[in-house]
Formats: C-alpha cells, sequence, structure tokens
C-alpha cells in the first residue's frame, strides 16, 4: 500500500515533468534583449562658427560623393571618411538622417554624432 500510494500521489516522475523544458527556456521571453534599430557613431569635422551641445539634433544628409551636416537651413559640418555601408543606409533612406550630438570636441571644431 506505502508504494502504490505514494506513486499515485505524487504525480510524473520529475523527468516527465521537464519533458520539453529545454525547450520552453529556450524560447523568447520578455526579458530577453532585443534591439530595435541599430546606432551608429560617427565623427563629424563643424565648422568654428556653429554652436553645439551635447543632446542638440542634427540633420545628417547626402549631398553627392560626401555627407554633410545641418543645424536647420545651414550646413554646420562634414563627415570625412564615412564607411560604405552607412552611407548607403543614409541614401536608402532617402538620404537624410537624424543625428544626435553625442560628444563635442574641446575647441568645437569636432563632433560625434549618433545616427539614426
Amino acid at each position: 500500500m506505502g508504494v502504490d500510494f505514494i506513486r499515485e500521489q505524487s504525480g510524473k516522475a520529475w523527468r516527465k515533468r521537464w519533458n520539453m523544458g529545454l525547450d520552453r527556456m529556450k524560447t523568447p521571453t520578455l526579458f530577453d534583449v532585443q534591439f530595435a534599430e541599430q546606432a551608429r557613431t560617427v565623427s563629424a569635422d563643424l565648422d568654428t562658427s556653429c554652436n553645439l551641445h551635447v543632446g542638440d539634433q542634427v540633420v545628417v544628409q547626402c549631398n553627392g560623393a560626401d555627407v554633410i551636416v545641418c543645424s536647420g537651413q545651414r550646413c554646420i559640418g562634414a563627415i570625412p571618411g564615412i564607411p560604405a555601408q552607412m552611407r548607403l543606409a543614409i541614401a536608402g533612406g532617402g538620404g537624410v538622417a537624424l543625428g544626435i550630438v553625442e560628444r563635442v570636441g574641446l575647441f568645437g571644431t569636432h563632433a560625434e554624432l549618433s545616427i539614426r
């Protein structure tokens, strides 16, 4: 009576309870890290007349073979030596992308832009 009672009341064996458990653990959950958009950072050469601060939004625009940085209607700098893939991504998005200033150089002639 003792062994039969334990087997009936305890349910399935432990291995049976974890059947397909490894597959369930591999499925995505709420806490998985997912990157919705790819952020890219480039260095831009700026005019000395412009006054940018960290967090400012600028327009990054393809201008022929060059990529320029604009604030409003005014061209304030350029991005020399931009990678070909990044330039194609900007050109594929209508030739215009949003840039956010991450850092500004000591003399205000260089800035790091995060392009989205």
